[in-house]
């Protein structure tokens, strides 16, 4: 019984869409309905600007808490990337997943992982 890390990289993202609260918030929706997930909390989408050298960027970070786990967004404008992480412990479709965020954040380049994460984990039931 494993459960299921998506962690996408897109880069060359519009610029645009990195940077719409309103349009990340509707991402969090889509997904929600997409994968069938119970949101329990969020989404909240706030924005964050570094200073000139900060490595974090300037752009959004977004987290919604489901019953099934979590997912987070984080934008970066300056660098036109977006980085986004999808953790559940029901299995989803991840290719449709993946096709709905490359058309909402239009990326020339999109970098993927898949983790099974506790893979060995065994259910307990308690008296």
């Amino acid at each position: 019984m494993a459960w299921y890390h998506l962690m996408l990289d897109l880069y060359g993202c519009s610029v645009g869409s990195l940077d719409d609260e309103g349009l990340l918030s509707g991402v969090f929706e889509n997904l929600s309905r997409l994968m069938d997930l119970r949101i329990i909390a969020g989404p909240v989408v706030v924005r964050y600007v570094g200073g000139e050298d900060s490595p974090s960027g300037e752009g959004l970070s977004g987290f919604m808490v489901v019953a099934e786990s979590h997912v987070a967004v984080h934008t970066d404008t300056r660098a036109g990337y977006a980085s986004i992480d999808i953790y559940s412990c029901k299995e989803f479709d991840q290719e449709r997943v993946e096709e709905y965020l490359v058309e909402v954040f239009k990326p020339e380049r999109v970098e993927r992982r898949l983790v099974l994460r506790g893979p060995r984990r065994k259910r307990v039931l308690l008296e």
